[in-house]
């Protein structure tokens, strides 16, 4: 749901973030005794992402999960009917070449606003 603006932009920083690394593509490190040389590139060792996803405080398991086996002798189980959760939570997490850096979930309730990612931003820079 990005305006045409927002696409521009994010064209542009990719075509940007492409650029260096072909640039930084051809340099070569040691990657450790006992192997080859091989080439790397700095600038995707240097590059944080980021990104924001809804994640639902409960989810029911299917029919399918929920199977047992059991004797035919035996009471068939009870299932209640679970309704999905109406409670969803924001999660935004930040990875790096090597990993996730920082995954920072939201209080129920709370939204995120400028103060609130610059937190977090504070929270990413610490572990880095």
């Amino acid at each position: 749901m990005l305006s045409d603006e927002h696409k521009r932009q994010r064209v542009k920083i990719s075509q940007i973030l492409l650029h260096w690394c072909q640039q930084e593509c051809d340099e070569t490190v040691d990657v450790g005794p006992g192997r080859d040389h091989h080439a790397r590139n700095k600038l995707l060792e240097q590059l944080i992402i980021g990104d924001e996803t809804w994640l639902h405080l409960s989810t029911p398991e299917t029919k399918r999960h929920s199977m047992t086996w059991k004797h035919p002798s035996f009471p068939v189980p009870k299932k209640f009917k679970v309704q999905p959760s109406a409670t969803k939570v924001m999660a935004t997490v930040f990875w790096d070449s090597r990993g996730m850096i920082l995954l920072d979930i939201l209080p129920k309730g709370e939204r995120i606003n400028a103060d609130r990612y610059c937190e977090t931003l504070d929270r990413l820079r610490h572990a880095v």
